[in-house]
């Protein structure tokens, strides 16, 4: 079967970006098509047939903060312009935003797999506006999102089949884009994380310093429990972030992958305050044998079962945070046995399910 893949941009390393790096190992041959590849922000990509859009070109990458808000009003452009070769029977997109609307043969299925219906479009909309743009560009911005809608509605109808990355998307699939999808969790590699043979006495939190993580939330809760909490991390709220917190949280910025891993490892447990759409350093968490303290909403709660991998809290309120600590503190959660939880999330089990949608929907052919 002749596969293509495709992917928004390569800017920054996150869940998104691990799903393409598993698909990729899975079709190493399928050429890749993506709006740009940031080498010196990204890395190198070797292995990668990368096709990119006009986009790479664009010397705007690194100005207002972002490269989803510079770019934004060009991305339905780019999208048209990018064309899939005659001949691919099947293309895989790794979605969010706009590279589903690209050029696609008349014979190709298109499959995608949706990480979330774009959050700045649809639900968040506002909130991303009062806290991603500046506020002398927000009138220009928000004129801009009804054309946006309608240009993602568009490219929404050239999908044949969807696949969702937790319960929670798939909802917002069928409230956005009228269509079924099946759910097929991110991967993880679980045997790549190892508990330490003693754990350490602070708890981690790994996140991009953007308001709506939430990451406030997490230093507020250990200013009042007054554990050690270090934070992995960078991003605009970094400096708010420091001037709020206490002696006992630390800021590590950004650190490597092999550094995660051994915070991880030697971790009390994690919090993770954000509503996500899945949240794939849970599970990374897990596997570490660290147990996960997390928002109750959104795809953590398809992660963590409350006092069993840790605790589920209602609300983004620091002290129900901090009050959960302090019950995972109190409970005996075998580092084990939260790896095992872990293994229901393993990259085996999503490469085989991968292969399985691929190969039902090669036969179902395109949609009607």
């Amino acid at each position: 079967m002749r596969i293509a893949l495709a992917h928004e941009y390569f800017s920054a390393h996150g869940g998104a970006e691990r799903v393409v790096e598993v698909l990729h190992r899975m079709y190493p041959e399928a050429p890749v098509y993506t709006f740009f590849h940031d080498k010196r922000a990204y890395g190198p990509l070797p292995g990668y047939e990368l096709r990119t859009s006009f986009l790479q070109s664009v010397p705007l990458r690194s100005t207002w903060g972002g490269v989803h808000r510079a770019l934004l009003p060009l991305f339905p452009r780019a999208a048209a312009g990018l064309r899939v070769a005659t001949g691919t029977e099947l293309l895989l997109t790794s979605t969010s935003a706009f590279i589903k609307c690209l050029s696609v043969p008349d014979e190709t299925v298109h499959v995608a797999y949706c990480h979330s219906p774009t959050r700045y479009l649809w639900d968040w909309s506002e909130r991303y506006l009062a806290e991603e743009v500046p506020a002398a560009l927000r009138g220009m911005v928000r004129s801009l999102l009804p054309g946006l809608r309608e240009a993602d509605l568009r490219g929404a109808k050239r999908v044949d089949h969807w696949i969702a990355n937790s319960d929670v998307v798939r909802e917002r699939i069928t409230r956005y884009y009228a269509r079924d999808s099946e759910v097929i969790h991110p991967p993880v590699d679980v045997d790549a994380f190892t508990p330490a043979a003693e754990r350490g006495d602070f708890w981690v939190i790994v996140s991009r310093l953007s308001a709506y993580k939430r990451v406030d939330v997490a230093v507020k809760a250990f200013n009042e429990v007054g554990m050690r909490l270090i934070v992995v991390g960078d991003g605009r709220e970094r400096s708010r972030l420091e001037q709020l917190a206490r002696d006992n949280v630390t800021f590590a910025g950004r650190v490597d992958d092999a550094t995660v891993r051994q915070l991880l490892g030697a971790a009390r447990g994690f919090i993770f305050p954000a509503e996500d759409d899945f949240g794939i350093v849970c599970v990374e968490a897990l596997a570490s044998g660290a147990p996960v303290v997390a928002l109750g909403r959104g795809g953590a709660a398809e992660i963590v079962r409350d006092g069993v991998d840790g605790a589920l809290v209602p609300e983004p309120d620091p002290q129900q945070f901090a009050e959960a600590v302090r019950r995972v503190e109190r409970a005996t959660l075998d580092p084990q046995e939260l790896r095992r939880s872990a293994r229901r999330f393993d990259v085996s089990r999503f490469e085989s399910r991968i292969r399985a949608t691929l190969d039902h929907a090669r036969a179902e052919g395109r949609a009607s």
